[in-house]
């Protein structure tokens, strides 16, 4: 049996890092709901608020890129790749999810989200050309 030691870690630190994104677009919508004196005022979409549509982007952002990543992860580490590649490219993915998210709601800056997301186009390139040549 394979033991994905490296990924399942990688993984849980990605869910931990998920749930302050998750939890702000509630609290988000709570406050809205609550301003408007309608709880379901902004229950879907993000109701023309700027705040709330930089939350939802960032927490899009993060769930449209790291199913793929820790996928591309466990495959690499399932054909025996080294731990030194598999906590680079893994610390990558956390580190580059983390600035992009950092980026995506408190700065303006687009050169942080840009490095953000080079480092986690690496975090899933960098396993598909490692598995297609070993």
């Amino acid at each position: 049996m394979i033991n994905f030691e490296v990924t399942s870690i990688i993984a849980s630190i990605l869910a931990i890092l998920m749930f302050p994104l998750t939890l702000q677009i509630s609290i988000r919508r709570a406050a809205l709901g609550k301003a408007a004196n309608d709880l379901t005022a902004v229950v879907f979409g993000d109701g023309g608020d700027e705040k709330l549509r930089r939350r939802i982007r960032a927490l899009g952002n993060f769930i449209e890129y790291v199913p793929m990543c820790l996928i591309m992860l466990a495959l690499m580490e399932s054909s025996g790749a080294s731990r030194n590649l598999l906590w680079s490219v893994g610390g990558l993915l956390v580190f580059g999810r983390f600035l992009h998210a950092l980026g995506m709601l408190y700065m303006n800056n687009p050169a942080t989200r840009g490095i953000a997301m080079f480092m986690t186009y690496a975090s899933f390139i960098v396993p598909a050309i490692w598995i297609i040549f070993n």
